[in-house]
């Protein structure tokens, strides 16, 4: 449809998903990204030269049509990548995800017959009688039994999101911490049949799993999210990097102008829009402002913020696998970029990025050398690189870096998404938009969607 202007809130994944179906549809399409790049918690920093990632984060898909479109649109870029986990766990390390067969081996004898006839026992219990009220506790309960997961899991969640799986909805447990596996070979073996059939699934409540073939790029996911900006800029589309909506206004059920923050303040005339920032954010910048209702679930989500602190190293390699996980120190994992095939500008050279949880209102939020000194004494004192090979220390941050799924949050999320569906010509989407802890294939279908979802509306208005 010519002449029909759509804004789209947030140049990550999502917004550049939903860019992309628009700008080739020819729609009048502006992008609006508060940050100096486009990507999102996709993307990362460059810091003398050198790429430090927010995560990072590699590409895969069950669904085929995502699969082609990225291979159409990088094909050149893509590299092969086998993700590898390690978690440090009372001096052992288990790989993950947990094999029932390496847990029993390396826990202590007397230990192992407990813990097996609590898996047995809990995943009996559940068939028979289901807990009144589920928590992650319960399901995490299901999965592994009691001492599994008193070992396991409930101190690192805690660590990690800063309030224990009791308190955390179901679904967390659910979407996103596997059941126990008899081996990796398992999950391989019925891979290809989730990557035929998978493509249907809803986006909603969405299990992830690992499947197909793992993709990084010589830039990471930056790679790929160069290649989208490409293509949007090809068919017409903008982006306006440095530049955040600060207003929406509704008139008659519809949105018909936002206001922008860049270099200057002004209004901005709009047929449609899409947001892919967070949900409760948005919905807070909406004039005539929400009841008082809407307002207090808005206020009632929350998200994790992330701390990165990454460490060029002189040295072409350091840790024995790509990721590792731990409980006891400052971060709750590290990675090594030497293994997604990552190019430093000095040769010889890798860098770990140290990734911490954190509230806004801790120390970890405002205090770079103490970020600094506490990864390093932990990586010191776990011996995974020596001091004199550190070249450099950075800290970066992510604010909205994981919807925490409290207790209860559906109620309030619910609420937000049905006063957007009400406006005709609003939708929301991602990660963030829809505060869905999802992946970036995942992010890029909400996209997408979203982008059709606004063509027919926009297309039943006429």
């Amino acid at each position: 449809m010519p002449d029909k202007r759509i804004a789209i809130m947030g140049g990550g994944i999502t917004g550049l998903s939903a860019g992309m179906y628009l700008a080739r549809q020819g729609y009048d399409v502006d992008i609006f990204e508060k940050e100096s790049h486009s990507g999102g918690l996709a993307s990362g920093r460059i810091i003398n030269g050198n790429i430090y990632e927010y995560g990072p984060h590699f590409f895969h898909t069950n669904n085929s049509q995502i699969l082609s479109e990225i291979k159409t649109l990088a094909n050149d870029e893509l590299i092969n990548f086998e993700r590898t986990i390690l978690i440090k766990f009372m001096d052992e390390y288990f790989i993950y995800p947990l094999s029932i067969f390496e847990v029993l081996k390396k826990l202590p004898k007397k230990m192992v017959f407990i813990a097996a006839a609590s898996l047995i026992w809990n995943n009996l219990k559940r068939i028979f009688k289901k807990p009144k009220v589920e928590n992650s506790e319960t399901i995490l309960l299901g999965y592994y039994g009691n001492i599994l997961y008193e070992l396991f899991f409930k101190n690192y969640i805690y660590h990690v999101w800063g309030i224990y799986p009791d308190k955390f909805s179901p679904e967390f447990a659910m979407e996103r911490i596997p059941r126990i596996s008899g081996s990796m070979f398992l999950n391989k073996l019925i891979s290809p049949i989730r990557a035929k059939f998978g493509s249907k699934k809803s986006i909603k409540h969405f299990v992830e799993n690992v499947d197909g073939q793992l993709y990084t790029t010589k830039i990471g996911y930056r790679g790929i999210i160069n290649k989208m900006v490409e293509d949007i800029k090809k068919n017409g589309g903008k982006i306006h990097i440095d530049s955040e909506v600060v207003k929406i206004k509704i008139n008659e059920n519809r949105v018909n102008e936002i206001t922008i923050n860049s270099d200057k303040i002004h209004d901005f005339q709009v047929d449609g829009l899409i947001n892919t920032i967070p949900i409760n954010k948005a919905i807070l910048m909406v004039t005539p402002e929400v009841s008082k209702v809407a307002k207090e679930s808005a206020e009632s989500l929350e998200f994790r913020a992330l701390v990165f602190v990454g460490v060029l190293v002189n040295k072409p390699k350091v840790l024995p696998v790509s990721f590792m996980y731990f409980r006891e120190h400052s971060f709750n994992r590290i990675y090594d970029s030497s293994y997604f095939s990552h190019d430093t500008v000095i040769p010889g050279t890798t860098i770990l990025v140290a990734e911490i949880s954190s509230g806004k209102q801790d120390r970890w939020w405002s205090d770079d050398k103490y970020c600094k000194e506490m990864v390093l004494k932990d990586l010191l004192r776990e011996k995974i690189i020596e001091e004199k090979n550190v070249l450099e220390m950075n800290v970066y941050r992510y604010e909205f870096g994981y919807p925490i799924y409290k207790l209860g949050y559906e109620k309030h999320l619910n609420k937000l998404l049905d006063y957007i569906k009400n406006i005709k010509n609003f939708k929301t989407a991602g990660r963030q938009g829809r505060f869905q802890y999802v992946n970036g294939h995942i992010a890029m279908k909400m996209g997408f969607e979203a982008a059709e979802e606004i063509k027919k509306t926009l297309s039943n208005k006429n």
